[in-house]
Parts: structure tokens; C-alpha cells; sequence
């Protein structure tokens, strides 16, 4: 009876709810930069873009054989690209107890522990070498180009309407071995 007790108490629904705070807190700290009506100053579109690849990130589930060496979580980046100041400024941020680091990548075959791979349309003309070199590994691919997104990205940003939208293809999702939370599938604009 003391057991029933417990685990009654573990699942209660007020129990629940506090267990689901910090989640729904998150979301709702996201959605608020989302949204124009509720800050009096625009968020610069980097700084926008690189709130949105910390929250694809934060609900992401990567398999338990991933490696996140020195308890860091890794987000690659290619030199050129104009989101590498504001995703700098996500260094002091974590990530399910992980440090977020932001490394630069030069080439296809210096993606080895990266986690989240951000592209652009300086990468288009490396894009096919760049999925060989992710083939069979547990990388979320964020395209912050159309093509590339079309591609086989798996979260494509996409600017709608003077705000930020995003695409999500499951199945390269899965051929990563990612897991995306539903409230992230909720938001996007298409699920493929």
C-alpha cells in the first residue's frame, strides 16, 4: 500500500505539471521572441535566427551512443556565415546540462563531433559531399537556405511574411536517428 501510495504521489497530476514547467517555460520564452506584438524593438534576424537553432536544438533527442566530448554540445557552423556572431552569444547557454560551443567547419570532412550542422548559401556547391560525410551519424542539419533545405535538411528556416518560419523533414530526421518533440513538429510551418 505504501508503494501504491508513492507512485501515486510520483504521477500526480500537480506533480506532472511541475515536471512540464521548465519545458513550457522554454516554449513560451521562444514563442515571445516569435512574436512582433509582445517586444516593443524587432530582434535583429540573427539574433532571431540563432534564438531559433538554440530551441531546435533544446528539442532535440540525440541516441544514447552519441558522444558530446567534454559534456559540450557541439553547433557547426561554416565560417562565412553571417549567424556565426549571434550563435556565438549562445556559448553561455546550456542544453540539457551541455555547454553549447560554436565551431567553424572549412570542410566536409571536419564535421567529426558536431551535433547541429547550420548551412547556408555558402554551402550549396559542398552540400552533396557534406551528406556523404553525415551519412549514417546523428547530426540535425539546420538550412537557412531553400535549396539546401529542399534537399534533405532536416529543419529548414524560411522567412514568411516579415517573420521567421521553419520546415521539418521527418524522414531525414530519422535517417539521422533524431528524435524532434511534437511541440517542435506542432510549430513548424510543414512537416514532411
Amino acid at each position: 500500500m505504501l508503494s501504491d501510495m508513492r507512485h501515486g504521489a510520483r504521477n500526480s497530476p500537480t506533480r506532472r505539471a511541475a515536471q512540464a514547467l521548465p519545458v513550457w517555460l522554454a516554449l513560451f520564452a521562444w514563442l515571445s521572441l516569435l512574436s512582433p506584438r509582445l517586444s516593443a524593438e524587432p530582434v535583429p534576424e540573427y539574433d532571431l535566427k540563432a534564438a531559433f537553432v538554440y530551441n531546435f536544438a533544446l528539442f532535440t533527442e540525440w541516441p544514447a551512443n552519441v558522444v558530446f566530448e567534454g559534456g559540450n554540445l557541439n553547433i557547426c557552423v561554416n565560417p562565412g556565415n553571417p549567424l556565426h556572431q549571434s550563435l556565438s552569444a549562445l556559448g553561455e547557454k546550456r542544453i540539457k546540462g551541455k555547454r553549447i560551443v560554436v565551431r567553424q567547419t572549412v570542410a566536409p570532412d571536419n564535421l567529426a563531433g558536431c551535433h547541429v550542422l547550420l548551412l547556408d548559401s555558402n554551402d550549396r556547391e559542398r552540400w552533396m559531399q557534406i551528406r556523404k560525410a553525415l551519412d549514417g551519424t546523428s547530426v540535425l542539419t539546420i538550412a537557412d537556405d531553400d535549396d539546401i533545405g529542399h534537399d534533405g535538411s532536416i529543419i529548414t528556416l524560411v522567412p514568411d511574411n516579415h517573420r521567421m518560419v521553419f520546415d521539418i523533414d521527418l524522414r531525414a530526421a530519422r535517417q539521422a536517428r533524431l528524435v524532434l518533440s511534437s511541440k517542435l513538429l506542432r510549430l513548424a510551418r510543414t512537416v514532411q
